[in-house]
């Protein structure tokens, strides 16, 4: 239970990333944008985008909620996990006031990996529901329009059935179509849309899920000749604009889901038909091998590259009225050249600051090598508005690019100039420094040879003051050896008389005495 709740909680947050002001005008928050997409991570992985857009109050944030469990537990087979875990993610309610405002994206991005092994960013979008009380075409239009523009599948949430008014809805989108299939070599304009009917009314006529859904979507836009000439030409313009359209039918989720406003998501007050219908669905958009990668003009974006398609398409539609379909197509011309022309600056700026300590020559070389291979990644980049408008952003590239390596060469230039100024100074340094270095190996010398003298000297008054010494210990001893010889000759002398004396009394005391 534990690593089951664990995988459920979401890192990101919904973000506004469009917003609609009192005045009905729109602001990109650019800011945040940047800060999901961006990302050092992902801004040069390959990008999916999956919006869901329609009217207010049927379920589009409540979806994308599933969409969030299902990414969240790296499309695992068991994907919706504790049936008593609250729904969290996307913020939605019960009731009748609309939810979401404006444009909103989920900020954590999936890194998803395909079969082919690609790794491809998937965003996740949700949009304010169209045709409430407080929004007015133009709104509404905006909204559908950049959802549709900026996103690889586009889920068209309806609700019972597919009524004509919301085929009519795309009819802004056929006309951008058809201009840009003009320009494309006959390529679709936009990818995948699938419609998601909502509390599919009628399962006896069709059953709940793709295969019912596809049979019902042939129907609503088969192409009759009863029909008025607008109708088959919308029908037509449709099938042509889209690389791909589906249907799915979902069932009700519940009397609780609808009418409960304490219900938090938990899956056990779901309807179980409503859960397996879920079930397949989410992986049928999401699963890695279903993934629909971002292409314009049948080339993979980025998700640097998908930035400047929302700034450019903010811009186009901020005016007090609906752009025409042909402002759209020449902002995405726009956008496309400048996607690709900053690629391939990007690209032969890194490499120029790799090699810019080089020499002049080696500087130009690479310059001349790189400017080819900066305009083939400008030509191999997915670019849309014709090779007159593609021929003059690679002007600008090559203008920017020349500007820019002379730019370099003068840096390089004055950096040789500095070096080389640099090295006759440690030159100089280094010839002080022998100098300097001699004027001390002589002055030490020269300490050297008065530090001998000094000892020599001293030796030397040392070696007389030692012959002094001697030779007065010398004089000592003969003296000595003076006083102990005439102490001897005292002391034999002494002897002697003392012999004499003894001699003398003893010859007195053997002579006789005479009496009187």
């Amino acid at each position: 239970l534990r690593g089951t709740m664990a995988s459920l909680k979401h890192n990101g947050k919904a973000v506004q990333i469009l917003r609609i002001n009192d005045d009905h005008s729109f602001e990109l928050n650019e800011s945040l944008l940047e800060a999901i997409l961006l990302d050092e991570r992902i801004r040069d992985k390959s990008v999916a985008v999956v919006s869901v857009a329609g009217a207010y109050r049927q379920g589009k944030s409540f979806l994308l909620s599933f969409f969030l469990r299902y990414l969240g537990n790296n499309c695992q087979s068991d994907w919706l996990g504790d049936s008593r875990a609250p729904l969290g993610g996307f913020e939605w309610s019960p009731g009748s006031k609309p939810h979401t405002t404006g444009i909103l994206l989920w900020s954590e991005v999936f890194v998803v990996t395909t079969p082919q092994g690609e790794e491809v960013a998937v965003l996740l979008m949700d949009t304010q529901g169209s045709f409430d009380c407080n929004s007015t075409v133009k709104d509404c239009t905006t909204i559908f329009a950049l959802s549709i523009m900026t996103s690889s599948v586009q889920v068209y949430n309806v609700f019972r059935n597919i009524q004509e008014d919301q085929l009519q809805h795309l009819q802004f989108f056929t006309e951008y179509g058809r201009l840009a299939q003009q320009q494309a070599a006959r390529r679709e304009a936009f990818q995948r849309l699938v419609f998601l009917v909502r509390d599919w009314a009628f399962p006896y006529e069709a059953d709940y899920g793709a295969v019912g859904g596809r049979a019902i979507l042939n129907e609503r836009l088969q192409v009759r000749n009863e029909q008025h000439d607008d109708l088959q030409r919308i029908r037509q313009e449709i099938w042509s604009c889209f690389s791909e359209i589906d249907c799915f039918l979902m069932p009700r989720p519940g009397d609780k889901v609808a009418t409960d406003m304490s219900f938090d998501g938990c899956l056990n007050d779901i309807d179980e038909t409503f859960k397996q219908k879920m079930q397949e669905l989410v992986p049928w958009l999401l699963a890695p091998k279903n993934l629909v990668v971002k292409k314009i003009n049948g080339q993979n974006i980025t998700c640097e590259e998908l930035m400047n398609y929302f700034r450019v398409y903010a811009r186009a539609f901020q005016g007090g009225t609906l752009p025409e379909p042909k402002s759209v197509l020449q902002a995405t011309a726009e956008a496309s050249n400048v996607a690709a022309k900053d690629k391939a600056t990007r690209f032969y700026i890194e490499c120029m600051e790799k090699i810019a300590r080089g020499s002049l020559d080696e500087l130009q070389e690479a310059h001349l090598l790189l400017l080819e291979e900066a305009a083939e990644i400008f030509r191999r980049s997915p670019r849309v508005g014709g090779e007159e408008v593609s021929q003059r952003y690679l002007e600008n590239l090559t203008t920017e690019l020349l500007a820019y390596c002379d730019h370099i060469y003068k840096e390089q230039e004055l950096f040789i100039l500095r070096e080389f100024a640099h090295e006759e100074e440690i030159q100089v340094e280094r010839e002080v420094e022998r100098q300097r270095d001699e004027e001390r190996q002589i002055e030490r010398r020269r300490e050297k040879e008065k530090l001998e003298q000094r000892d020599w000297e001293k030796a030397f008054e040392l070696q007389s003051e030692m012959h002094m010494d001697m030779e007065r210990e010398r004089e000592r001893k003969e003296q000595l050896e003076r006083e102990r010889q005439s102490q001897r000759e005292i002391e034999d002398l002494r002897e002697r008389i003392a012999q004499v004396e003894r001699e003398r009394d003893e010859r007195a005391s053997q002579q006789p005495c005479v009496i009187s």
